[in-house]
């Protein structure tokens, strides 16, 4: 965005210690900063703070399967003890509701950001049945 033309005499003025309503007003239109830049800013950090969301669902989820193969493992071991077999599931059903509340703040994130449409996160995220 260029300057406006009149930037260079307000700062003129301003630097001979000029008051007038007008360079006051004129002054008030000047923004503090580059707004290339504070908009840049603001959008890298719109876009990383959407990626810490993403991050924290591909960490759940993965959590999830390493979990649901240890299950898998116990079921087709010999002699299983059935409370640490219960204590395993219910450590998954755990992590369960943990990678659905994730994929629920990306949902409500992407939308705070304007993605209306979200139907794919479902299957690019998707969250397995619990287990009994």
């Amino acid at each position: 965005m260029s300057e406006p033309a009149w930037k260079k005499l307000v700062d003129q003025l301003k630097d001979q210690g000029h008051k007038s309503p007008y360079l006051d007003r004129l002054r008030q239109r000047l923004p503090a900063a580059a707004p290339s830049d504070l908009a840049g800013e603001i959008l890298r950090e719109m876009a990383s703070a959407l990626g810490r969301s993403e991050d924290k669902i591909n960490v759940a989820l993965l959590e999830l399967e390493l979990q649901g193969k240890a299950l898998d493992a116990l079921a087709r071991g010999q002699g299983a003890d059935a409370r640490e077999r219960a204590a395993m599931i219910a450590a998954y059903n755990r992590q369960r509701e943990v990678a659905a509340q994730a994929l629920w703040e990306l949902r409500v994130h992407r939308e705070a950001l304007g993605f209306r449409r979200n139907d794919d996160l479902a299957a690019m995220y998707p969250i397995p049945p619990k287990r009994a």
